[in-house]
């Protein structure tokens, strides 16, 4: 009931949305907007793949004494979004391997919010509270496809309302802006005692 962890879970929440929403839309609005292939996808994902494991062993544990969780979770919530949009005004072919290297931010979302979650309850409590974090983003990661495949197939259709091919990913990226308006205005708390 505290207001740090309701806010993390918001956060949580909105980033797991805009996240999996854009890895949901992702794969077919590159293939109607670039004719992208199987290969130039699985490229791209491991050009991801290789940037976040890179930033989670490298940049975490030099940014994260310095800045500390909170101020990292803003920065790396500013990625995310730049991730989403950069991904939505593709204008080339080449954008979206640009668009991949925001993922060295993005990646630190999850390890932020568990870190400030974890100094929030005592030890006996962490797996309840890291469960709890986990179902959110799981229930989000399971909404999110139910709300952008149609989306993605509507604005990448002839009966679109307006031409924004990119739109579900625009999407996906104001759900994070509102994890990171979130974010902005939460602070860690010290370590409760354990009451047990």
């Amino acid at each position: 009931c505290s207001s740090t962890f309701t806010r993390a879970a918001v956060v949580t929440f909105f980033h797991g949305l805009g996240e999996t929403g854009l890895q949901t839309a992702l794969l077919y609005f590159l293939k109607a907007q670039f004719h992208y292939t199987k290969n130039q996808y699985a490229n791209l994902l491991l050009i991801i793949g290789i940037t976040g494991s890179f930033s989670q062993l490298t940049v975490m544990p030099l940014l994260a004494p310095k800045l500390g969780e909170q101020k990292l979770l803003v920065v790396a919530l500013t990625g995310s979004c730049v991730h989403g949009f950069l991904y939505s005004i593709a204008w080339s072919f080449w954008v979206p391997y640009l668009a991949a290297s925001c993922v060295i931010l993005s990646i630190l979302v999850g390890p932020c919010i568990r870190s400030i979650v974890s100094k929030k309850v005592g030890p006996s409590e962490q797996g309840m509270v890291q469960g709890c974090i986990t179902g959110i983003s799981s229930t989000a990661s399971v909404i999110s496809p139910l709300v952008f495949t149609p989306l993605t197939a509507w604005f990448l259709s002839e009966t679109a309302p307006f031409n924004f091919r990119g739109f579900s990913l625009a999407c996906a990226g104001f759900a994070t802006l509102v994890a990171l308006t979130m974010s902005i205005n939460m602070r860690p708390a010290e370590v409760q005692p354990d009451t047990r």
